[in-house]
């Protein structure tokens, strides 16, 4: 199916991903304000609430390349109308989970579930627009998606702080689960068959092994402190080498055999892919840990409840939106200067907080984070979206779907990882103390990690190409919820499939 230049985006199908989309996001931004009330109304320890926080983006990363490929070989609409199935049966297993294990549970069914749907969100509005029709469409899909992010911590927060019935935490589930439902229907009405072309298996093997990696990094660092650091979990961190390696040697296997790796490996021998991995790594180890426990010092530490700590963190997500807009003539005229100024004001950010909070509880007013919290949300914006756009500059055609899916899957397991690695700062710091002040020192030292990534990012700069090798005609929007969906469906000669 396709559309002229000027398609109007009023087509029923674009309509109908925009308000799944809108409706992803607003969640996402409702279960960031819902943590302390996790903590009161499930008795969540600190491990639990870095488990609540982290594995919906873990999910979501095991499985969003899978996604993609399932696409392909069984078809656009029917892997978005099962995967947004699942979304909102894992809300409403969330809404109604009577501990924190099931509602654990359902965060990992609505990671999974969101890996299948997304890449088909985007495969939508890829095979039914082109050229600036389409750039108009994503800009107007993405925007969308950044003012939800607002509305659903306002929303969420409201909820809990009003509490209506006593439902507390479920609230940032409950209000949902019948808009999904209305949305799925809308979904199965809007949007057509997409013929599948791509022939040949999915490769299960490396899937498998990546997953494998994965948890062999997220249970160490999230369980290791409060289980004291046994053998057998130091053991569990220390295979991860070993069982990356694997997963490599099988993909060249399995490229070797004619068959379709989950991730090519001779995108790896790319200069800029290579390094440009690395600084995305680096850069998903901060984007999510810093707004989350920034967000959770202001209604733990401060003591705002969830609606007065959502009126103070909503500009963030805004601000997140127009650092990647401001970002595009960056990558142009500055090329890879662009990553370096969006690390160095994340820095500044951070170090922003620090000085505010240096004088101690008795001097520190939470108006007075908010330069802070504005300019984190547009440093990470220019962050995200200079770093998208170069690491794919030099990659093959041919390629370009796998290469976008291997660094949407390292942004978002390193924001799964980077809630963990400076959890363990934080709540280490904060231990059972009372008051404000623990808080602040733990922030404190979120911040320092903080600025420690982006020293490193300022440094691998220096490895990137000095231009692209392709124009970058249209730079990609950085989502405020961190979902920079790639194009998993491209053709080897630059087309979609349709």
């Amino acid at each position: 199916m396709r559309s002229t230049e000027s398609a109007t985006l009023r087509r029923p199908a674009f309509v109908a991903v925009t308000a799944v989309q809108f409706m992803i996001v607003v969640v996402s931004g409702s279960t960031t304000m819902a943590l302390p009330a996790v903590k009161d109304g499930l008795g969540a320890g600190d491990a639990g609430l870095q488990w609540f926080a982290a594995l919906f983006a873990l999910a979501y990363s095991l499985v969003l390349v899978v996604g993609g490929r399932l696409g392909d070989l069984r078809g656009t609409r029917r892997l978005l109308l099962l995967g947004f199935g699942g979304y909102v049966a894992a809300l409403a297993l969330a809404a109604v989970a009577p501990d924190l294990p099931v509602l654990l549970g359902a965060r990992v069914l609505q990671g999974l579930s969101a890996g299948l749907m997304a890449p088909q969100l985007s495969a939508v509005i890829q095979r039914t627009y082109t050229g600036h029709a389409r750039t108009r469409a994503f800009a107007v899909y993405l925007t969308a998606a950044g003012a939800a992010f607002s509305v659903g911590q306002l929303a969420g927060g409201a909820l809990m702080s009003a509490d209506p019935w006593g439902l507390g935490w479920r609230w940032s589930f409950v209000p949902f689960v019948p808009l999904g439902v209305a949305a799925w229907v809308l979904v199965h009405r809007s949007v057509p068959e997409f013929r599948p072309e791509s022939g040949g298996r999915l490769d299960g093997v490396g899937a498998a092994l990546l997953a494998l990696t994965a948890l062999f990094v997220m249970f160490p660092i999230v369980q290791g402190r409060s289980a004291g650091w046994p053998v057998w979990i130091v053991a569990m961190l220390v295979a991860t080498v070993p069982a990356f390696a694997v997963f490599l040697r099988v993909e060249r296997w399995v490229r070797a055999r004619g068959g379709a790796p989950i991730v090519n490996p001779d995108l790896f021998r790319v200069p800029s892919f290579r390094a440009g991995n690395v600084i995305t790594v680096l850069v998903g180890l901060a984007c999510a840990a810093l707004p989350l426990y920034l967000v959770l010092t202001l209604q733990l530490g401060f003591g705002r409840n969830a609606f007065a700590a959502a009126l103070v963190a909503c500009p963030m997500p805004i601000a997140n939106m127009a650092g990647s807009l401001v970002t595009a003539p960056l990558v142009r005229r500055l090329g890879r200067g662009a990553v370096a100024i969006g690390a160095g004001a994340t820095g500044v950010a951070a170090a922003l907080i620090l000085i505010t909070i240096s004088g101690g509880a008795d001097s520190v007013a939470v108006v007075t984070l908010l330069p802070g919290i504005v300019l984190v949300g547009f440093s990470l914006g220019v962050s995200i979206t200079s770093i998208t756009a170069i690491v794919l500059s030099e990659v093959p055609v041919a390629d370009a779907g796998s290469a976008a899916g291997v660094q949407a899957t390292g942004l978002q397991l390193a924001s799964a990882v980077g809630i963990a690695v400076s959890g363990i700062a934080f709540f280490g710091t904060v231990g059972g103390r009372d008051g404000l002040q623990p808080y602040l020192d733990g922030l404190g030292w979120v911040m320092w990690i903080t600025i420690a990534f982006t020293v490193a990012q300022v440094a691998l700069t220096f490895l990137l190409p000095r231009r692209t090798a392709r124009s970058l005609d249209e730079i990609p929007f950085a989502d405020p919820e961190l979902f920079v969906v790639p194009d998993l469906h491209a053709r080897p000669d630059g087309e979609h499939r349709g």
